[in-house]
């Protein structure tokens, strides 16, 4: 039942991070000509499912004969108004995946070969963040419609005064006040048109403070949204994991440990502190990027600068996406195995597995960095 529960919560409270929500896509942008005309994935069925990237239990490792621990999971909810219904679901390279996608689709292969080259992309990707998912899209030239990369609604609302905040002195800029007062109706105002999925004509003052026309202000937007984003998404992994990382030396574990268990876990959460301040830094570098280029825009009035690293900017989405992917899907993962535990514990060995996958999905990834 707790699989039928999360399906039909996806609706709401869906973490961008880890799902692409098709289904919601297709309800909330039921009469944007663009969605069918610019389809995410080619077949009808497809572009209405729910792709996740799940974290495997130790029951479905066998599924895939890579040494992974967080797969790609395409589902089909079997009644479309009603997720409480549960839906079928086809892991990506599980044995014979591609027969059965065929088999629910109900086309052949060669009919879905486009389908199976998108799955292959976002397979390729450590989350479904939907700035990386588009970058990822866009240098295998494929291009869909805005609304498919549009942030999830939980995150949306949850993302809104931290936007505001970040938004506010550029606002400033933008408007002309020199003292720096700026109504919070209008600040709220901008920040709602920038998490929107089109730069609509509310952002009229700030395209004309950054010089940008057309698609590139559209771009610029995109950017801009990716980056904030990012930092929120950034301000509240962070916190989660310093909190994990105290848990995991307070969790009471289950059943007999040997010598060399005791060794193995201590080494193990030694490693898995290690990686996961080796990620942050890598996120906090790209990001201080942004954080330059944003600053020097309001201090100096530098706009040239600062539009030229919003339209290079999702060349940076792949970096800091590598790295908020691995470090998120373990808050995530962790908070919802030991949610609602007042004292958390756990047995010997799952802790073990827990902590194994922890250390291999931190170990060292080889990702092009950007210099600027």
């Amino acid at each position: 039942m707790s699989g039928i529960r999360s399906l039909a919560a996806l609706t709401s409270t869906a973490s961008t991070s880890r799902v692409l929500n098709l289904h919601l896509v297709a309800s909330m942008f039921a009469d944007d000509a663009s969605r069918t005309s610019e389809p995410f994935f080619f077949d009808a069925l497809l572009n209405r499912s729910i792709v996740i990237k799940h974290r495997l239990r130790s029951d479905e490792t066998y599924l895939l004969s890579e040494d992974i621990s967080v797969g790609t999971k395409i589902m089909f909810p079997l009644d479309r108004e009603d997720l409480k219904a549960g839906g079928r679901s086809i892991l990506v390279h599980q044995q014979g995946w591609k027969a059965t996608l065929c088999e629910v689709l109900g086309a052949t292969e060669t009919e879905l070969q486009k389908d199976f080259d998108i799955l292959e992309m976002l397979n390729d990707l450590p989350s479904l963040d939907p700035f990386l998912v588009r970058e990822q899209l866009r240098r295998h030239q494929h291009f869909p419609a805005d609304c498919y990369f549009a942030i999830s609604p939980a995150d949306n609302a949850r993302m809104q005064s931290f936007t505001s905040k970040e938004m506010a002195p550029l606002i400033a800029m933008a408007f002309g006040s020199k003292d720096g007062a700026i109504s919070p109706d209008l600040v709220k105002k901008l920040a709602d048109a920038l998490l929107s999925t089109n730069a609509d004509s509310r952002l009229d003052p700030l395209r004309m403070t950054l010089g940008l026309e057309g698609e590139k202000f559209t771009q610029g937007i995109f950017s801009w949204k990716g980056f904030i984003y990012y930092k929120w998404q950034f301000s509240e992994t962070i916190h989660s994991l310093n909190k994990i990382s105290s848990e995991m030396d307070a969790i009471k574990i289950k059943g007999r440990m040997d010598k060399n268990i005791r060794e193995e876990i201590d080494d193990l959460k030694k490693t898995i502190r290690e990686r996961i301040r080796d990620s942050a830094k890598g996120c906090q570098q790209v990001l201080a990027l942004y954080d330059d280029a944003f600053r020097d825009l309001v201090d100096k009035g530098n706009t040239a600068a600062f539009r030229k690293f919003l339209l290079d900017a999702p060349l940076l989405f792949v970096e800091l996406g590598h790295s908020m992917g691995i470090i998120s899907h373990i808050s995530s993962f962790w908070n919802y195995r030991f949610k609602n535990e007042k004292e958390p514990k756990i047995d010997v060995m799952e802790f073990v597995d827990i902590l194994r996958e922890f250390e291999s999905g931190l170990a060292p990834k080889r990702v092009t960095m950007v210099s600027w």
